[in-house]
């Protein structure tokens, strides 16, 4: 692996990454994501969005994962008979039925994950390759000055790899 290379060398800068304000809706995120993934179409797909507070603090990230869990509804939750065998649900109505779009109005620091890692800038990708392993996330904010600066994710980093073993 060529020593030179760096995390911020690989990195999505974060003007390019889709992020938002803790109060969006999932509504609002899932518009972001797929404006997101029509600007940047054979680029990269996000599957994650950052959210900040107000003064721009990183406060979490959502997942595709937590949009659809947050869409979910209610009886899903609170059904143990349904937790024991999802097929059952398809008897209780349909899944994605009439409050789907009243669950799209719930705000994202509802269902957001917690970042579980973050890495600098100046770092080396071998690192980074350590860091998702080991915390098994996709995705991991860069920081430069204590500051969000971008996203490397592990299809970038595997992307370097395979150049290296397969030839670019």
């Amino acid at each position: 692996m060529p020593k030179e290379k760096k995390v911020k060398d690989l990195m999505i800068p974060l003007a390019d990454y889709p992020h938002i304000p803790y109060w969006f809706s999932l509504r609002q995120a899932m518009a972001i994501v797929r404006e997101a993934s029509i600007k940047f179409e054979g680029t990269f797909e996000p599957r994650a969005v950052l959210v900040f507070d107000e003064k721009y603090q990183l406060m979490g990230i959502l997942t595709l994962r937590d949009i659809i869990k947050g869409l979910e509804p209610r009886f899903l939750h609170e059904t143990a008979l349904v937790k024991g065998d999802p097929n059952l649900a398809v008897l209780m109505g349909d899944l994605f039925g009439p409050g789907l779009k009243e669950a799209s109005q719930k705000a994202v620091s509802e269902v957001m994950s917690p970042i579980k890692v973050t890495i600098q800038g100046g770092d080396p990708i071998a690192k980074a390759i350590f860091l998702m392993i080991k915390e098994d996330v996709g995705v991991v904010p860069v920081l430069q000055d204590n500051k969000v600066a971008g996203m490397i994710r592990l299809s970038d980093l595997f992307k370097e790899i395979s150049d290296m073993i397969l030839g670019d």
